[in-house]
């Protein structure tokens, strides 16, 4: 499905969530217009003036960021520190939270799942998912650090972002093997002698499980949803391809 096909309101060259936005956050993902976010293949300082000229935009001082490794760490984040430090003292973790207004959560993802979780008050997270971090839970352990710190599992809502769908994400079966271990197996599925990995399916179980009814999943495939977006497996022709941000706010 393309950017086209679906009701997510598309605002300066963002897509944003209307499940999110209704409760009063900052909610959305970015698109190929305002250039790539993150990754090695631009350079970091025109990622960094995009990421600067997104938060400014939307009425934020910057964008916090994490090192992100495919894994299932949650940090919190009291403030703007950890997007204006420089790379190599952000925290290494693939989610984040905040109960702080005016700090703008991200995860970068150019195919993987973006997960925003949110209630009208309380606590706020992003959650950046791929098939290891979606194998490993990292949506639940972002949910789970949500209601430690006081949110109600069943006032929570989740927005599932833009990322490579059910029609295009096919993994071998090494990989497939510890999908099976780490109990994600309902979610694989073999199409033309394939293995596919529906991570759309897979993280809003992890959230119903969790305990959170409202979810709006965006159903966008980065990979052959047109050319709206950045994406690891469809690259230009020229082999690169950006990175997307998805992010989360709750203003002053």
């Amino acid at each position: 499905m393309s950017i086209a096909d679906v009701a997510w309101e598309e605002r300066g060259a963002t897509l944003r969530s209307p499940l999110l936005e209704g409760l009063g956050l900052v909610a959305g993902f970015t698109t190929r217009a305002l250039g790539s976010m993150a990754g090695s293949v631009f350079p970091l300082d025109e990622q960094a003036r995009n990421r600067e000229t997104l938060a400014r935009s939307l009425g934020f001082a910057g964008v916090v960021r994490t090192k992100q490794v495919h894994g299932n760490a949650v940090v919190y984040v009291g403030g703007f520190e950890g997007g204006s430090a420089p790379l190599d003292l952000w925290p290494v973790a693939d989610a984040m939270w905040t109960d702080r207004a005016g700090v703008l959560l991200s995860v970068a993802a150019a195919d993987c799942v973006p997960v925003l979780v949110a209630a009208r008050e309380g606590p706020i997270g992003a959650a950046h998912a791929g098939w290891e971090g979606t194998s490993k839970g990292v949506t639940t352990a972002l949910v789970s650090a949500l209601v430690a710190a006081g949110a109600d599992p069943h006032a929570l809502a989740a927005a599932i972002g833009p990322s490579i769908g059910p029609c295009c994400y096919t993994i071998d079966e090494a990989r497939a093997a510890m999908v099976r271990e780490r109990g994600e197996g309902d979610h694989l599925l073999e199409r033309d002698g394939a293995i596919v990995f529906d991570l759309w399916s897979a993280n809003e179980a992890e959230l119903r499980a969790a305990g959170l009814r409202a979810i709006e999943v965006a159903r966008i495939c980065t990979r052959c949803g047109g050319r709206d977006l950045w994406s690891f497996r469809g690259r230009d022709r020229d082999g690169r391809y950006g990175t997307q941000l998805a992010f989360l706010g709750r203003p002053r």
